[in-house]
């Protein structure tokens, strides 16, 4: 009788062991399928905020004769440059051409003084983000009416919707340019795109982007030189990074901005004018003569 018994416990205990073993295999199967899918996920998370982040920096990075920081990505960084003109400066000429961005604002007057003070012209890359209708018009109007070149930044500088496909950047840069011919009589074919020409924000319509604004007759302007103000330099670290980017080029295409967070600006300029002259270095206005820094073609 017992051992009929215990026969009996070993038939069933049996199938119970396959059975628990059978659970704990599913069990696994569908944690590892599961941790799988959460780090595909995180993976992508991850490489979507570095995306973000890379080309969200503002004017900030761009290689070129001095790895000078820019406002956009550096995958395609190799610098090219349109044939040049007949008016191309002698290799050993020291030339700064002053460029400044995203204005212009209530406070552009001041900027404008200090250049007459040092009788320089520069090139103005304007937005309408911070002034609108007549303010805007007069604005450029007195810049243009002081000697100084007027090209197309953006409209709104809103680098989603810009960027959003070829149709949407032609419309912004036809909307600001109607302003410019407003304020001056005349429309322009300057630019610098948002970010730089490789910014992040254009990588997918990049090749046919820059086609389109070459079939316009649009030369674009990228930098080989930046002072660092939108990414916290000011006062002397401000002149200090400027100066060394500069003398890094025989022929410096300079990145500032002319906007309210970086009036500091302004204070900073007396001393970076002199000293550039000091080294050697001579100012010229920039435009459709000035063989262009591109960093992406």
């Amino acid at each position: 009788m017992k051992k009929r018994s215990r026969k009996r416990q070993k038939n069933i205990f049996v199938p119970i062991v396959v059975l628990i073993f059978c659970c704990v295999f599913t069990a696994m199967v569908a944690y590892g399928w599961q941790s799988r899918k959460k780090n595909v996920k995180v993976a992508n998370s991850s490489s979507t905020a570095n995306e973000t982040v890379e080309s969200a920096q503002g004017e900030t990075s761009g290689e070129s004769e001095t790895q000078a920081v820019s406002e956009s990505e550096t995958d395609t960084t190799a610098e090219t440059t349109t044939a040049a003109p007949e008016t191309t400066p002698s290799p050993d000429d020291k030339i700064v051409y002053l460029t400044f961005d995203d204005g212009p604002w209530v406070g552009t007057p001041r900027l404008l003084d200090i250049l007459d003070q040092y009788n320089i012209k520069a090139c103005f890359f304007v937005t309408a983000q911070y002034m609108e209708n007549d303010a805007l018009v007069d604005m450029l109007k007195q810049i243009k009416d002081r000697g100084h070149n007027i090209a197309v930044h953006s409209l709104t500088h809103d680098y989603k919707k810009i960027y959003a496909s070829v149709d949407a950047f032609l419309a912004d840069y036809d909307a600001m340019d109607d302003i410019i011919l407003k304020a001056t009589g005349e429309r322009t074919k300057l630019l610098r795109f948002p970010g730089g020409s490789n910014t992040g924000y254009n990588k997918a319509i990049r090749t046919e982007l820059l086609q389109a604004v070459r079939d316009r007759g649009i030369i674009y302007f990228d930098w080989n030189s930046f002072d660092g103000d939108v990414e916290g330099k000011r006062g002397q670290a401000l002149i200090d990074q400027t100066i060394q980017q500069v003398n890094a080029n025989k022929h410096s295409t300079l990145l500032m901005h002319d906007m309210p967070s970086t009036a500091f600006v302004h204070d900073a300029l007396p001393t970076i004018i002199e000293q550039l002259k000091a080294d050697g270095y001579r100012f010229e206005l920039l435009g459709m003569d000035t063989p262009p820094k591109q960093f992406a073609k």
